[in-house]
């Protein structure tokens, strides 16, 4: 389906932000990996996530749908054992990483594919972390096979400026691990891990499902990690909380409008570890009238941009990368300039986000300075209307879309389906809201 976007003056409603693509993941899997059964509630299903859900029915794991917001996951007595059939995990950095370290916990261990491997995006260090836990890995064309030869567990090493999905990794598959020379890992992480929020959100799942993990990091997120050997999940009825990743768009949405808007957003609990609840103290930093109501849950966003202006900041983007897009957006709407730094992993995600944002805002008439780790973006008098390539990155999509919201022509965005894959209800949403949008097959 493809969008057109119309100018719109202003957005009103309340709208229940999705269950968070992060916690939805490491819930599932750690769900797959208990004994016994467990209730995930309120989780995201689509894109990435639907992946890793079929993944782990492919080895064998039970997951059905009980109602509309709740899942059965079941580890069965065939859950994990050979596997003979190459799994795809598409574009899933997420999956990709994640089932390559579970790949130690199965006989012949596993073969992984998918578009992740075709744009030859990061994944050799874990790889190599592996073989100190005994694996070994062959690599094929746009394949990789990864099994554990050796029940020896070193000391293992690994990057963290790169992703910090390799630290998740190993932290979800060594607490299972067993181990002829020792009864405990050390995981030494050697530079600064990127996205650290996310590592939080990790360890906060192992820690309800029963898996106890020490963390010896410092204020530079350099340190060390202790495991003990032979753990074991326990089921649990796990809730999946609101994505303020996802809600980052409407607060966006409504702060930028250029006549009075005011959106309730429910489901977001500010005590969540998850990163991207910064766009609350930017914003306001910026000069947003935005509220928190703890006791519901509830973010209030009030906005008129001319009521309440906002001034261009610095923001580092090392822990919140995947605000990047819709803070590149905001940069265009705000007075002065607006400089992103620390952004370098940006370019390795599902696209490379700051050559896509650069790209795109420029076609809109935006000026912008794109650097290695950097982007500035100035201040726009009045936004044109664009035909939008977003490249099937969710993020560039919806955070041009926000930006087309407010432009002087219409815009034209083809396959906003992609959007489903961290937000399924974002088109909706923005209906519900009163944006100018149509839907256009």
């Amino acid at each position: 389906m493809n969008l057109k976007i119309n100018p719109t003056s202003s957005l009103c409603g309340e709208i229940t932000a999705p269950g968070s693509k992060s916690y939805s993941h490491r819930a599932f899997i750690a769900a797959s990996l208990a004994d016994g059964v467990s209730i995930i509630k309120n989780p995201l299903t689509s894109g990435d996530v639907g992946i890793t859900i079929e993944i782990l029915k492919e080895l064998k794991v039970n997951i059905l749908k009980e109602s509309k917001n709740t899942y059965i996951v079941e580890r069965s007595d065939v859950s994990f054992k050979p596997v003979h059939k190459t799994l795809d995990c598409k574009n899933s950095g997420t999956s990709l990483r994640i089932f390559s370290a579970l790949s130690l916990l199965i006989e012949g261990g596993l073969t992984l594919t998918g578009e992740f491997l075709k744009r030859n995006r990061p994944i050799m260090p874990l790889l190599d972390a592996l073989k100190s836990l005994g694996g070994e890995y062959k690599t094929l064309k746009n394949k990789i096979h990864v099994k554990r030869k050796q029940k020896f567990c070193n000391h293992v090493e690994i990057r963290g400026d790169i992703s910090s999905q390799f630290i998740s990794a190993l932290l979800i598959v060594c607490p299972l691990l067993s181990c002829s020379n020792t009864n405990f890992i050390v995981i030494t992480i050697t530079s600064p891990i990127v996205s650290y929020p996310y590592i939080k959100i990790t360890m906060d799942v192992l820690n309800r499902f029963g898996i106890n993990v020490q963390e010896k990091i410092n204020a530079q997120k350099v340190g060390k990690y202790y495991l003990s050997c032979g753990q074991k999940f326990r089921p649990q009825r796990y809730e999946i909380p609101g994505d303020f990743s996802s809600a980052a768009f409407m607060m966006a949405a409504a702060v930028l409008s250029p006549e009075t808007s005011k959106i309730i957003i429910n489901n977001l609990n500010v005590n969540s570890p998850q990163g991207d609840k910064k766009l609350i103290e930017i914003l306001q930093k910026m000069g947003a009238n935005i509220k928190i109501n703890q006791k519901k849950n509830q973010i209030i966003v009030n906005g008129n941009i001319n009521e309440f202006p906002l001034k261009g900041i610095r923001v580092d983007c090392h822990e919140i990368p995947d605000l990047f897009p819709i803070l590149s957006v905001i940069g265009a709407f705000v007075e002065g300039k607006t400089t992103l730094f620390n952004a370098s992993n940006l370019r390795l995600k599902e696209s490379d986000r700051i050559a896509i944002m650069a790209r795109e805002l420029s076609k809109m008439g935006v000026e912008v300075h794109e650097e290695r780790d950097t982007l500035t973006i100035y201040k726009c008098a009045s936004l044109k209307g664009s035909n939008i390539n977003h490249e099937n990155d969710h993020r560039i999509a919806m955070a041009c879309s926000i930006a087309a919201l407010y432009a002087n022509s219409s815009s034209l965005i083809k396959n906003i389906d992609v959007t489903k894959d961290s937000y399924p209800f974002f088109v909706m949403d923005l209906i519900e809201l009163g944006a100018n949008v149509q839907k256009i097959q």
